[in-house]
């Protein structure tokens, strides 16, 4: 039976059956429609659930957003795009441990290779919060070189950089995450970082500039630029980004303290 038809075949079998249903009698008919109506709904109530979940988390209510999610997952009918969203919640909250459960669940079914990225990215990022730093970059490092695109450049990059380990090594990793997408928030913050380490402040500066016109929501970038500037002798504008590190939070994966930040800040005579 060629595709084109067998998507049309159950809705034409439905349009039929609601016009003899009306046939036979009106209330029947509308009472056919509630209850395809109704079924329609149950069965795709997972995607309602996901939908109204990302919309919360879009408004910044990430309790609402788990909840909903929460609901998708219970259905056992969740799309897996659905459970690495829910996933990343639970990493947010603190419950790497749920999360990675539930990822390894999604893992273990056929997925296509973006799906299946996506899915790992935010597993390593569970690895990472439980400690387990090593699982998390082999995790990726699976995937490379036979698997390229911007999330998995951006997350790996950000792990070999924070092991602190051959960083020139690193370096090329993260020029090559540049070439593959110049305009990504999270490869030039890790450049620009990878930049700070190697002591080529001049390189962190520009990259940090283009870093900071992405406006990035955690308070990392704004730290590691106010110490680039600060070793450049830019105090000043080093005053600048400290202040904005003081009133951010911190990325979900990160190496700072709140701690650091306000003894920079004292350092640079913010109180």
């Amino acid at each position: 039976m060629p595709p084109i038809v067998k998507v049309l075949l159950p809705v034409v079998v439905v349009v039929v059956l609601i016009i003899i249903a009306f046939h036979v009698h009106v209330l029947l008919g509308i009472g056919l429609i509630v209850a395809i109506i109704a079924w329609g709904v149950y069965a795709n109530r997972a995607i309602i659930y996901a939908t109204r979940g990302n919309m919360a988390f879009s408004r910044g209510d990430e309790a609402a957003a788990l909840a909903y999610m929460e609901k998708a997952y219970q259905t056992k009918r969740a799309m897996p795009q659905h459970l690495s969203g829910y996933a990343f919640l639970l990493n947010r909250k603190g419950k790497p441990e749920e999360s990675e459960r539930i990822l390894k669940e999604v893992l273990s079914k056929q997925l296509p290779d973006p799906v299946r990225i996506q899915i790992s990215v935010n597993l390593s990022t569970a690895y990472y919060l439980q400690g387990k730093k090593e699982e998390a970059c082999e995790l990726l490092e699976k995937f490379y070189p036979e698997f390229k695109n911007t999330q998995l450049y951006g997350t790996l990059g950000y792990y070999k950089l924070l092991s602190g380990k051959n960083l020139e090594d690193v370096l090329a990793f993260n020029l090559e995450a540049y070439e593959y997408n110049n305009d990504d928030l999270t490869i030039l913050d890790n450049l620009a970082q990878n930049y700070y380490f190697l002591g080529r402040l001049d390189e962190a500066k520009a990259m940090y500039e283009k870093v900071m016109d992405k406006q990035p929501k955690s308070a990392d970038p704004y730290y590691f630029y106010a110490l680039t500037l600060q070793k450049l002798g830019k105090e000043d504008e080093a005053r600048e980004q400290i202040v904005k590190a003081l009133n951010l939070d911190l990325a979900l994966v990160s190496p700072l303290t709140k701690d650091q930040i306000k003894e920079l800040a004292e350092q640079l005579g913010v109180s």
